[in-house]
């Protein structure tokens, strides 16, 4: 029986060593941004929100959209983008236009949003779910108090 080189265990040793690891999942939209005018919005004044979902080459990802609201750590409410709504339309302020994800290119911007009344002084945030076909979810958090 022979015996195993120690020069060539020591080897091949460091090379699974020095081997990388294999990649983590990747990331559904390895650019992906939440942007909007301010962190305090006005109760029942229009709040723009901007969405990108993009490649690291600057290539639009198909993707969906939906908007949680976080209270305390909890989704308190789900609501839908509807970008294209009339913004005059009772639905358009409640958020109800829509029943389904919201499928976007690239980037969507949703001129029709606006917080309630309700929500006047607590500190709420903002979550965008977006989906990837065959490559999950991420969460865009963005944290907000509304005043009057």
């Amino acid at each position: 029986m022979k015996r195993a080189c120690p020069a060539l265990l020591a080897a091949v040793a460091a090379a699974a060593l020095l081997a990388p690891a294999a990649p983590a999942a990747a990331a559904p939209c390895p650019v992906a941004h939440l942007s909007a005018p301010t962190h305090h919005p006005k109760a029942g004044a229009r709040w723009p929100v901007t969405v990108t979902c993009r490649t690291r080459s600057g290539k639009g990802i198909r993707a969906t959209a939906t908007y949680q609201f976080i209270f305390n750590g909890q989704v308190v409410a789900t609501r839908y983008p509807s970008p294209k709504a009339n913004p005059n339309k009772a639905c358009s302020k409640a958020g109800t236009c829509r029943h389904s994800p919201y499928p976007f290119t690239g980037r969507f911007r949703d001129a029709t949003f606006t917080w309630p009344r309700r929500a006047v002084g607590i500190a709420l945030k903002l979550r965008v779910v977006i989906r990837v076909r065959g490559k999950g979810s991420m969460n865009l958090d963005y944290a907000v108090k509304v005043h009057r």
